[in-house]
């Protein structure tokens, strides 16, 4: 009785395996468990609806094939039940590219702020236009990665693209690791030059000297935390030698160091921004500009979330998709806020109705004179005067105009 009921079972199995291309470990797998199920061995709606069977075979080839065999397994099973296929290889290059372009956007008007005067660039000019070119980079091996199918269930995409996904992804790593840190470098000096207070720029300097050991430090990291190298985008098949760290407990670790760092150039101003006296169009003005820095910070966590998922994917090129773009979104948003203040210097010269001061601009300077009013008090009267002498700005004013409370008496504008 059980050879003839077996048979039908074998016959099944055998046209399964030729039709599926199902590896023949994945097929021993399924001929041990299929009769612990009520499902004829013909009814293939009844197989994939037992959650029980399918698990059973699904850790059965786990252990007994190879990781490229429990893929082609996986494939077929999926194929054979009529999964859904999934596909979100659209959202990162669309998120890439809408970010990218309003970056190159805003690089372009802080280097058009300094035309025709290239001799007032300065390091922070530096920092943002070599964090751009590191960032391009990164971009572009998005589009490559879905093309590839990245965004796509693992087990639909090729073996040769899996591997040049893990490749990409390892580089576009490397790339995100330093623009972050330059970004971040531009934003430190960009204090250094605003606030000229010796105490304040001690801690500035502290911050650009862990600055610079930053990125290296992730960048090498990241670069060298499997050898040999190539074992970083050929560890996954299982067929190779070689050592890696903990690459999730490398992640998490930049990402907290990160969001701290972030938090750091957030609040590292404030003290001096409270001792300012500003107009309310400059107050909304500057109030948008560390918003926007914000924003970088809540990227960064929403970031650090999907790494979440990222340590205990099975299924990388799908799962790993909203760590890709919000990596891509924190990068390129980074660049754009280091460019707030150098636009904003711009739109004042070409719109100074909307973004300029209360100066006229074509005068070289204009004196006012604040005359009190005479206090009497018995035979004694008193009057009082003084003048604020207002100079026109010079052309390096990259930075937003502050006002120390200190020095009103002065009248005293650090413009550049």
């Amino acid at each position: 009785m059980r050879i003839t009921l077996l048979v039908p079972l074998l016959v099944s199995l055998f046209t399964f395996v030729q039709s599926q291309s199902l590896p023949s470990c994945a097929a021993n797998c399924l001929e041990e468990f299929l009769p612990q199920s009520g499902c004829n061995a013909t009814d293939a709606a009844c197989i994939c609806a037992d959650v029980s069977l399918m698990g059973n075979v699904q850790t059965c080839t786990l252990a007994s094939c190879t990781i490229k065999e429990s893929l082609t397994a996986k494939n077929a099973t999926a194929t054979l039940c009529q999964q859904p296929v999934r596909d979100n290889t659209a959202i990162t290059p669309a998120i890439t590219a809408v970010s990218g372009l309003l970056a190159i956007v805003c690089v372009l008007m802080r280097l058009a702020d300094k035309y025709p005067h290239w001799e007032r660039l300065q390091w922070a000019d530096l920092c943002v236009v070599i964090s751009l070119l590191l960032a391009i980079p990164m971009a572009v091996l998005e589009f490559y990665m879905s093309s590839a199918g990245f965004g796509k269930d693992i087990w639909t995409i090729s073996f040769d693209n899996i591997t040049r996904i893990v490749q990409f992804t390892w580089l576009t790593e490397i790339f995100y690791m330093m623009t972050i840190g330059f970004t971040k470098m531009a934003l430190l000096l960009l204090y250094w030059r605003v606030f000229p207070t010796q105490p304040f720029r001690k801690f500035v300097l502290a911050s650009v000297v862990v600055c610079a050991a930053y990125i290296p430090t992730f960048a090498l990291g990241i670069a060298l935390h499997c050898l040999p190298i190539s074992y970083t985008w050929t560890s996954w098949t299982g067929e190779t030698t070689g050592h890696c760290t903990n690459l999730n407990a490398f992640a998490w670790a930049h990402a907290i160091i990160n969001i701290v760092f972030d938090l750091w150039i957030i609040v590292l101003p404030i003290p001096q921004l409270l001792q300012l006296a500003l107009g309310r169009k400059k107050k909304i003005q500057i109030t948008l500009m560390f918003s926007v820095g914000l924003f970088i910070t809540i990227v960064s966590v929403v970031r650090l979330t999907s790494l979440v998922q990222f340590a205990n994917s099975t299924n990388a090129t799908y799962d790993n998709v909203p760590t890709a773009y919000w990596s891509v979104l924190e990068a390129f948003v980074s660049i754009i806020c280091t460019c707030l203040p150098a636009i904003r210097a711009l739109l004042r010269r070409v719109s100074p109705s909307c973004f300029g001061t209360t100066r006229d601009a074509s005068s070289d300077s204009r004196t006012y004179r604040v005359t009190k009013s005479p206090m009497n008090s018995g035979n004694m009267s008193k009057s009082g005067g003084h003048s604020v002498t207002v100079e026109a700005q010079s052309e390096d004013s990259d930075a937003i105009e502050l006002v120390q409370k200190s020095d009103r008496k002065d009248a005293g504008h650090d413009g550049w």
